[in-house]
């Protein structure tokens, strides 16, 4: 009844029609594209669309009006896709709109979405990125994650003993007596308010190998970098490894290329 148009990008079979899945750019969508979507949902839907977990939006339509409703979302520069074995929309939060941010996550959403999303991969890849370490994508919890944050110091040079910052962090990464910071700083950089000691060095850490779902894992700490242009590069490398050793999800790869090797390869790449 269907035929194989269930095979086309962004489009799932139901029982009683199409599921199509639109594949937005991250960050915002506007107001024309809003008002797109409420046509078509109102005119060959069932008035209403699902806001997925990935920042997207799903609708059911009639097989007829296929053709008719992606003219549509393709004029107001919407697509279809996120379905599949392929790398997913990318996730982001709201960036720079947010007095948090560290940095710029929905230019750096969306340029990864323009240069990877919709290519084929052994299992379907996540990507999520947040402009700080309050992790409102949660990006340690998918294939790939992204983070801006600072990577924090002590100038023991500086340091006076004043003993401001003793009890001062609440993930007790402050290491008073020794003037060190430890594994456990995420990189929000409050402390730099104290006192001139405290350097803070803006990076984009990246994770891989995390997912959600019922059996959930938490991503492993790749690499810092200081470029979005070295994450576009260590994406392009991770998938490209991926594409050739991975036989699971991308957590299943990471344990079974391990981490060190693949931190290796990695490091060596950025060089």
């Amino acid at each position: 009844m269907h035929c194989n148009i269930n095979l086309k990008y962004g489009v799932i079979m139901k029982k009683d029609g199409y599921s199509l899945r639109v594949s937005l750019k991250p960050g915002f969508i506007n107001a024309e594209q809003l008002k797109a979507i409420a046509y078509i949902i109102e005119n060959f839907g069932d008035n209403k669309a699902h806001i997925t977990t990935r920042q997207g939006i799903e609708f059911k339509i009639s097989p007829e009006y296929l053709e008719e409703v992606e003219k549509i979302l393709n004029s107001v520069n919407l697509t279809l896709g996120s379905t599949g074995t392929r790398v997913r929309q990318v996730v982001s939060c709201i960036g720079l709109e947010c007095y948090n941010a560290i940095g710029d996550s929905v230019s750096l959403a969306r340029m990864i979405h323009e240069e990877f999303e919709g290519v084929w991969v052994p299992r379907k890849v996540k990507i999520n990125v947040s402009g700080c370490p309050n992790s409102c994508t949660f990006h340690r919890f998918c294939d790939i994650g992204i983070c801006y944050r600072y990577k924090i110091t002590i100038d023991k040079e500086i340091c006076t003993n004043c003993g401001k910052c003793k009890d001062f962090c609440d993930l007790d990464a402050i290491d008073w007596e020794n003037k060190i910071i430890k594994d456990t700083c995420t990189g929000e950089g409050r402390c730099t308010a104290l006192c001139d000691s405290f350097k803070a060095e803006r990076v984009i850490s990246m994770f891989v190998g995390g997912k959600g779902g019922r059996i959930y894992k938490e991503g492993k700490h790749l690499i810092d970098l200081k470029t979005e242009d070295d994450v576009l590069l260590v994406i392009d490398e991770l998938i490209s490894l991926y594409a050739k050793f991975g036989k699971g999800r991308m957590a299943d790869f990471v344990e079974n290329y391990g981490i060190e090797r693949l931190k290796k390869n990695i490091e060596e790449l950025i060089k």
